[in-house]
């Protein structure tokens, strides 16, 4: 069992990686779009020297790997090296074929999409192919300012790509990358319509009331004693549907706006 596991996953982790090179190579290369990350930087130097793009994901993805690797546990290394190594060579070998659309905001759509739902993939999986990723999750930061800071290099990546490609591809990469950021997100948690939230706040009773007044909500509160007064408050446990998540964060935020909050996908 532990064996046909592993090779589910191991599967999935390569066709994760054999759909992102199809979204890059065949929708967003060939109009000049770029995303985030390392995946953005390597099709900026991949356009001003003229070199496949398969090849600049490889070399500038592995040094982070290589310094690493001692951080991961087995199947991570082998998930991310397998993982990358497919991306890599599907990109280099599908570089010559042509794009699969002409028109520029449909090849946005679709390669976001083909890109997003391929990360997505191997995140879930356990590898990554991107080493933005990797230094996300090895991030000793909080989980709202490590995002705040991707958001800023990513932003500053596709700032770049509109001096080297131009402010009409930048829009259009703009739209590839948020549509890849929804999907890798929504691939990551699969068709799951439960989620499990994780609150962290000084103000535990007061969003317990709310919780069951305003969504008939349970929740659990997993340290004992009373949360005024403690610097790192109470830690709170529900679940929640997808549809009521938008509405669960912002009345939570409105009780306390310094709490913080993580969800996991609940699958069954």
């Amino acid at each position: 069992m532990t064996s046909m596991r592993f090779t589910n996953r191991l599967l999935f982790v390569l066709v994760g990686s054999l759909l992102s090179a199809v979204g890059l190579e065949l929708f967003l290369v060939p109009h000049k779009m770029i995303v985030g990350g390392v995946t953005g930087v390597s099709a900026i130097f991949s356009y001003l020297t003229e070199m496949r793009l398969g090849l600049f994901l490889f070399l500038l993805n592995l040094p982070f790997v290589l310094l690493r690797y001692r951080k991961f546990d087995s199947q991570t290394r082998l998930m991310t090296l397998m993982g990358l190594a497919v991306l890599s060579l599907s990109a280099f070998f599908l570089h010559p074929a042509p794009a699969l659309m002409d028109h520029t905001l449909a090849s946005a759509a679709a390669g976001g999409i083909a890109l997003g739902i391929g990360i997505g993939m191997v995140l879930r999986y356990g590898g990554f192919i991107d080493s933005a990723d990797g230094v996300a999750m090895l991030s000793k930061a909080s989980p709202a300012r490590t995002l705040k800071i991707m958001w800023l290099v990513n932003g500053a990546i596709l700032l770049s790509g509109g001096f080297v490609f131009g402010w009409d591809e930048a829009m259009y990469s703009i739209v590839a990358f948020l549509l890849a950021y929804r999907m890798a997100d929504f691939a990551m948690s699969g068709f799951s319509m439960t989620r499990m939230v994780w609150i962290k706040s000084e103000h535990g009773e007061e969003i317990r009331q709310a919780l069951r007044s305003k969504f008939g909500k349970e929740v659990v509160f997993l340290n004992d004693g009373p949360s005024d007064g403690q610097q790192d408050g109470r830690l709170i446990l529900c679940t929640v549907s997808r549809l009521e998540q938008a509405r669960v964060m912002r009345d939570i935020k409105a009780l306390d706006p310094n709490c913080s909050m993580a969800f996991h996908a609940i699958h069954r």
